[in-house]
């Protein structure tokens, strides 16, 4: 008896299995994939008063160079592959949102949500993210040369990302609504290459910036209290006004040629090698 009442509810079982399949596969559903001419038709329809509803849509692969968004909801839509270039995605939210190794060039980021977002790879180079937000944000092997950064890239992953004279500096003079700088805090910045980046007043607290190259950077009035640079280059690097409160700098590339570290702040709490 007891041998046929096992044998019934172990039947009983599977079949709620085998049934429940098929509603899994259902709420796993693909996002919604539209062509070229219902994306562009879904972004002209929207205004900036009542942006397009593109949640969740896949656009991998399109050509949406240089198309005006309007302030879209793209919240986590697919764009990997996606040509950006030109595109004005102004106030846009891409939270949650997949641009891997989309091509953002010369676009335009200001005040758009990024959180959480895959740029894993993709090239921003020259594109301008003013008052945006990456928080979070994977960036890994992203290309940002020469781009305008001034946002909130807290807990963001940037490794081996490539910032070569990106301007990421404050503007103390173009900014009426008090001085507004980029933030770095508790972002994995390692192995990223600032070379000759403007890093003016930016936020680097708490940051790993191990093996990061920094070679002719300005890091002038920075804040690097408890970052982590060791082994960074910083050849040439300008660290005047800098806090360097609790920062690591352990076997750094180029120390004898670092510029300003005499005009330093809290340098005596910094941590260096023995001499």
């Amino acid at each position: 008896m007891r041998t046929t009442l096992m044998l019934v509810l172990v039947g009983w079982a599977a079949g709620l299995a085998v049934r429940a399949r098929p509603l899994a596969a259902q709420e796993r559903a693909a996002p919604a994939r539209l062509s070229l001419a219902e994306a562009k038709a879904r972004i002209a329809a929207g205004s900036v008063q009542d942006p397009a509803d593109l949640k969740g849509v896949d656009l991998s692969g399109l050509d949406l160079s240089g198309v005006d968004f309007k302030g879209a909801d793209l919240t986590g839509a697919r764009l990997a592959g996606t040509n950006l270039s030109k595109a004005n995605l102004l106030a846009t939210d891409l939270t949650d949102a997949v641009l891997t190794e989309a091509d953002l060039r010369d676009a335009n980021l200001d005040t758009s949500t990024l959180r959480r977002a895959n740029f894993q790879k993709a090239n921003l180079e020259g594109a301008s993210l003013f008052a945006t937000i990456v928080e979070k944000a994977d960036l890994r092997g992203a290309n940002l040369t020469r781009t305008r950064i001034i946002g909130y890239l807290k807990n963001a992953n940037l490794t081996g990302a490539i910032l070569r004279e990106a301007n990421i500096g404050a503007d103390p003079g173009n900014q009426s609504m008090g001085v507004m700088r980029a933030q770095f805090s508790g972002a994995d910045l390692t192995g990223a290459d600032f070379t000759r980046a403007n890093l003016f007043k930016a936020d680097f607290s708490y940051a790993l910036l191990r093996d990061a190259k920094l070679a002719g950077a300005d890091l002038s009035n920075s804040d690097l209290v408890q970052a982590d640079l060791t082994g960074a280059d910083l050849t040439g690097a300008n660290l005047a006004k800098a806090d360097l409160s609790g920062a690591i700098f352990r076997s750094v590339i180029g120390r004898a040629q670092i510029k300003g570290l005499d005009q330093s702040r809290n340098r005596d709490k910094a941590i260096f090698d023995a001499n």
